[in-house]
Formats: structure tokens, sequence, C-alpha cells
């Protein structure tokens, strides 16, 4: 098996300028089948070159790689219904009408917030997100459609940090190990990690270049552990993750059971 065809559309991406660098993975159930590395960390000619091993912002992958596992696991252990009413989790939700939204609507996009809003601007911790996010009219009655929605994401996490008792990050580092993911896969990076990790851009709000340091404002605001963005990671901790639940609709086992995959 060859990958000259999307090997090509990655060359001629960064010869067009289109990114500086880029990771490509492909695998399957058992292995990998082609992980290539692209470009260098910046357009910088003198800039490092891009390893298998590079780290990037993965930004809304954290939706998928920490947000809904933890869901997951919480799910599992019985301490949290999807169909349970914002209303009851959320003293600032207000938003009523003849469908209440739930934790489901919140995981698939459909609970009726907005896609996005510029909080960090005027938000800086938990509570100022959390009020301003459920005070704030909803744009179409719950479960009638599905607007992909920053928001509903950084609610879930809040809703993780109520159940576990712990913050995102430290709940996520508790799975992470389950996962087979040992490395290289985590919320604001150490400073051991700053060489391998490629830059995103120069930020106009924060003055600066953000290098290991989450691109996505809100999060930012959110001390850098968000539900909807914050992860760091490679591709091959992103492959591992694919592979892990991969082998569970295989039935192999794994951390969560089969239906629960099924279902999420």
């Amino acid at each position: 098996m060859t990958f000259e065809k999307p090997r090509s559309i990655l060359k001629k991406a960064l010869a067009d300028h289109c990114f500086p660098a880029a990771v490509a993975e492909v695998g399957n159930v058992s292995t990998v089948l082609w992980r290539e590395a692209f470009g260098r960390q910046t357009y910088d000619r003198n800039s490092m070159a891009t390893q298998e091993e590079t780290i990037f912002d993965i930004a809304s992958l954290t939706k998928i790689l920490a947000t809904a596992p933890l869901l997951m696991t919480h799910v599992e252990r019985g301490s949290i219904s999807l169909d349970r009413d914002l209303s009851s989790l959320f003293n600032d939700w207000k938003n009523s009408g003849p469908k209440a939204a739930t934790v489901k609507d919140l995981l698939s996009h459909s609970s009726g917030l907005k896609d996005y809003l510029p909080l960090f601007q005027k938000c800086k911790g938990r509570k100022d997100f959390e009020t301003a996010i459920c005070e704030h009219p909803l744009s179409y009655p719950p479960s009638t459609k599905s607007v992909y929605s920053d928001l509903g994401f950084i609610l879930l996490a809040f809703l993780l940090e109520d159940l576990g008792g712990k913050s995102l990050a430290t709940q996520f580092n508790e799975i992470k190990n389950q996962l087979e993911i040992n490395n290289q896969l985590g919320f604001n990076p150490p400073q051991s990690w700053i060489k391998l990790t490629a830059p995103t851009e120069i930020d106009s709000w924060r003055g600066r270049l953000l290098k290991g340091e989450v691109h996505d404002e809100n999060a930012w605001a959110l001390g850098g552990a968000a539900g909807h963005s914050g992860l760091f990671g490679t591709a091959s901790t992103v492959g591992i993750f694919a592979r892990h639940l991969l082998k569970i609709l295989e039935g192999s086992g794994g951390l969560f059971s089969y239906s629960t995959i099924r279902l999420f």
C-alpha cells in the first residue's frame, strides 16, 4: 500500500504556504500503515525540521480525546445520565421551552447554544464562563438541529469537574495511562516539551508567538484546559487512541464497553 496521493497533497500545501508543518498518520486496528513528517516548525528556513513526534496544539480534538472519554467513564459508572436536564446541573441555566436541553444535546451539538462567543474578552475562570454561557439566549430550540458548538463542550468540562471532584486536566491524566498513552498528550505542556512543539501563530490578543500555549483564546482564559480545546499531542498519540477504540469495536476489550463506544 502506497500513500503517494496524500503525500503529494501535503507537499503541495507546504509549497503553497498553507502551513509550515504537518505530520500524517494512517493506520488500522492493529498497526500504523504510514506516518510521515513534513516541513519545518515555522516558515523560517532555519527552523527545526518537523519530526514524527512533533507536538501540536490539537485544538478541537480535545473534545474527542479528553472530554468525551471522561464523560464515557462517568456514564458507565452511573454517575450521570445523558438525558439529564441541564437546568438541574447548572444553576444559571435559565433557558426554558417545550423541550429541555440535556447532556446528550451538548454532546451532539444540538442544545441550542451558539457555536462561539468571544467570552475571553470579558470572562476569566469557570464562574464567569458558566454564567455567560448559561444566560445567553438559545439560537434555536434544543434537539431541532445540530450546530457545532464550542460553548456546549465548555459546559461539559464544568460538568466533569463536578462529577469527578477534580480538574479536567487531572481526570484526563488519570485515564491517559489506561488508554496506553504514556507521554506527549496533555494540557499545558511542560517546558521539556517546548522544543518539539510547533508554534501556532503570532496572536494579536496576547501580542506574542504562541508556542506550547493554547491557541484558542477561550481555553486560554480558562487556564489552558477546557472541554473544547487545550490538548497538545502528536500524531502517534492520536493514533494510539483511535486504535484503542477500534479494538473495543472489534471485540478485544478496553477501557470502555462496546455499547458505550457505539452510543458515543
